[in-house]
């Protein structure tokens, strides 16, 4: 990792951990901890939510519609779901119930070790712990939220792709599609819909490894699994992926609105709600094939605040939480 990285990961640590109202790692020597990767991406992740759900429906210009879409393609979808998972982990390890839940399943289990590692090869042993239901009740609210306030901006963008027409500026053609396009090569790169989905599961599994100590920076390429969850990972792709193909066939700036609120904004949240939910994903596609562009890290993680956490009813962890 670069000087750079590490620094943008410190940094973006330091304000997760500020936003908690949580001790730094000097203050506390039996701090649960998550790579500094991981916190950094969550807060990407948050970052990137809350930039997204304050895009407003209300254009006056093409160089607004512009910025639009620049924040609503603003992300790397693995990076992207990485900090998903990371941000979920961080939400359970706000229930004090689920912490207990492990430490006690720690001291139960005379091979911590062997927890660990069953918990690493097999994510969903994790729903055995005392508390887990607690946890995935968290980490299902705190997803969902962040979804909700995307998707309805998505809505009201949508909905102005209509609304703008009568103005003229909406109708000109966009007079430089090279440069959109350049931008949106730059971040390519029980009952069943309560039971937890696959993501929320290996949040819980992630958290439970960070209170057991072995969610250090070193641990991180054994943590990978984690990480990274099938399902969700196509959804971002398939929406990135429309939105490409949209805006590759959009002519004047109001079309352009139609691509930022359908499918940067709408589809993106689906997916974070999907992640959070069984309710299924059914993207608008077009026609047009659109080649995959490269992709590259949308490292924002320093503009990042973890703060949401506390609008699910989160309460102090019953530890301090650092970034290691």
């Amino acid at each position: 990792m670069s000087r750079r990285t590490r620094y943008a990961a410190a940094t973006a640590a330091i304000a997760v951990l500020a936003s908690f109202g949580l001790a730094s790692a000097q203050t506390y020597d039996d701090a649960i901890t998550l790579p500094r990767e991981v916190v950094a991406a969550a807060a990407a992740f948050q970052g990137y939510m809350t930039r997204a759900a304050a895009i407003s429906p209300g254009f006056k210009s093409a160089d607004g519609v512009y910025q639009g879409v620049k924040t609503g393609v603003g992300y790397e979808q693995t990076q992207f779901q990485e900090g998903m998972i990371g941000y979920a982990a961080i939400a359970a390890l706000q229930d004090a119930p689920f912490v207990e839940g492990v430490q006690r399943a720690a001291r139960d289990n005379p091979d911590r070790q062997g927890l660990v590692d069953q918990l690493l090869a097999h994510p969903a042993t994790v729903l055995s712990i005392d508390g887990a239901d607690g946890a995935a009740r968290r980490v299902r609210a705190a997803l969902q939220r962040r979804a909700e306030a995307v998707s309805s901006a998505g809505r009201a963008v949508k909905q102005s792709a209509y609304d703008v027409q009568h103005s003229a500026w909406s109708k000109v053609r966009v007079p430089d599609p090279q440069a959109r396009k350049t931008l949106t090569e730059m971040n390519r790169s029980a009952d069943d819909s309560q039971a937890p989905t696959p993501v929320m599961v290996r949040a819980l599994a992630l958290a439970a490894v960070a209170v057991l100590g072995q969610a250090r920076t070193p641990d991180l390429p054994r943590l990978a699994p984690l990480l990274s969850e099938r399902g969700s990972g196509d959804c971002l792709k398939m929406a990135k992926l429309n939105l490409y193909q949209c805006l590759a066939v959009a002519g004047p700036h109001y079309e352009d609105i139609f691509c930022l609120g359908q499918h940067a904004l709408i589809d993106t949240g689906q997916c974070v709600a999907r992640a959070a939910s069984y309710s299924p994903y059914v993207p608008m596609t077009y026609p047009s094939e659109v080649a995959a562009a490269p992709e590259s890290a949308y490292r924002q993680a320093s503009a990042g605040q973890l703060s949401s956490i506390s609008d699910v009813g989160a309460s102090p962890s019953p530890r301090a939480l650092r970034a290691d």
